[in-house]
């Protein structure tokens, strides 16, 4: 407690911690394993949340690491959940209020954090077994508590479940199609002692059953496709290189064949679109040119938008329509920051789910998003005892809401087919 004390002091008196360790972070990792949690996992079956599945709100952190521009323009579709300390809660909003942001849409989540990178230590969220939105926790991979208590704090705010599962992670090297496929840079593996790995090469890496079990039971998910990072920079993450855009869309980006890492990423691309989707076609490859490593992957999806870092480079309109091409119907705004080619926007920036959201309609009992004879079984099945619903199903199949399963349900369901 005596040392983690003192990082609490270094954070205050000290300037913004960098994204990067610092010398006394390296010296002081064993806090990370100090701060390891585990809980038991949601109830099955857990679904991970996709990026571009519909959110209600997004995460930041004061102080800022993002224009008010761009937080004014996110404040006019979604909520802007702002972590703060109590004794800077006022300069947050005056910051925000003299911007025009819409306070309207703003909410104030007290406590104190380390950084402003809420991408990399906010919460990763999935819909458990019962269909109810509930974050699952990492342990940050930096020895910052603050900011690794953040998920923690977010779910108290919201009043949503919250697990923790016993692995080192970051949020900038994780991305999912929502579907039951992952993807993450080597770290995922190699800061995880359990994996007994140090392989930085590999594409992909060798299975580590210890994370690909957590993976399964606390975030759905089965596919895991981790691999080396083709950027050879210090931060290892794989949001500075590639995005699921969709669930069938994948972007990485591309250099000229003089670029160092031009035959290591052109590797990875060539992976990823070697890889199946859920409906078990290819991945359909997007690539988008950064040739003096600008962050252009490094961008955020969130609803009908897809927010950009651009860098006033003459690749900047290009970047911008390469997402345009490869998202149809989304507005495309670049916005341009401090950004780096490993740290920029989506870095900074976290979103939050629509918590009512419920992807299924009435009926749909076997969730496979059709209404059909096949959900009809299901049912009758489940009134014979031959087989057993989750709360959410049994909430599908409930269609007359008198919180009975019965005949008269399954004479509704078939209603509906017929009337479809």
């Amino acid at each position: 407690m005596f040392k983690i004390s003192i990082l609490l002091l270094t954070a205050l008196i000290s300037s913004e911690l960098p994204q990067e360790l610092t010398k006394w972070e390296t010296e002081n990792l064993h806090i990370i394993e100090q701060m390891r949690n585990r809980t038991e996992p949601p109830p099955g079956p857990v679904r991970a949340v996709a990026e571009y599945e519909p959110m209600q709100g997004v995460l930041i952190r004061y102080p800022f690491g993002i224009s008010t521009s761009l937080i004014r323009e996110m404040s006019e579709d979604v909520i802007i959940y702002c972590l703060v300390s109590s004794w800077s809660q006022n300069s947050a909003y005056n910051s925000m209020d003299n911007a025009n942001v819409n306070m309207d849409n703003v909410e104030f989540i007290v406590g104190s954090t380390d950084s402003y990178w809420t991408r990399d230590y906010g919460p990763w969220w999935v819909v458990d077994g019962d269909g109810i939105y509930s974050i699952v926790d990492f342990t940050y991979n930096r020895p910052r508590p603050n900011d690794n208590q953040a998920p923690f704090k977010v779910s108290e705010h919201l009043n949503v479940p919250y697990y923790s599962a016993d692995f080192v992670a970051t949020g900038g090297n994780y991305m999912t199609d929502g579907l039951g496929t992952a993807a993450a840079a080597h770290i995922a593996y190699t800061e995880n002692n359990e994996c007994n790995t140090n392989d930085d090469d590999s594409i992909p890496l060798e299975s580590c059953n210890y994370i690909d079990n957590i993976m399964l039971d606390y975030y759905g998910v089965d596919t895991y496709h981790v691999v080396a990072d083709p950027n050879d920079e210090y931060i290892d993450h794989i949001d500075c290189w590639g995005k699921y855009l969709s669930p069938t869309k994948v972007l990485i980006r591309s250099v000229p064949t003089w670029h160092d890492q031009y035959e290591m990423i052109e590797d990875v691309a060539n992976y990823f679109a070697s890889t199946t989707t859920d409906s078990g076609e290819l991945w359909e490859l997007y690539r988008v040119y950064t040739p003096n490593d600008q962050p252009y992957t490094n961008s955020l999806i969130l609803n009908d938008k897809v927010f950009v870092p651009i860098m006033n480079s003459s690749w900047d309109d290009d970047a911008l329509e390469v997402y345009r091409d490869a998202l149809p119907g989304y507005e495309v705004l670049g916005f341009t920051g401090s950004w780096q080619s490993t740290d920029a926007l989506h870095c900074r920036v976290r979103g939050i789910p629509d918590i009512t959201y419920i992807p299924y309609e009435l009926g749909d009992i076997n969730l496979d998003q059709l209404i059909n004879v096949q959900d009809v079984v299901v049912v009758i099945n489940f009134i014979l005892g031959q087989t057993e619903l989750t709360q959410q199903q049994q909430n599908l199949a409930d269609l007359n809401n008198d919180n009975l399963i019965n005949v008269q349900d399954i004479i509704l369901v078939v209603n509906l087919i017929l009337n479809n």
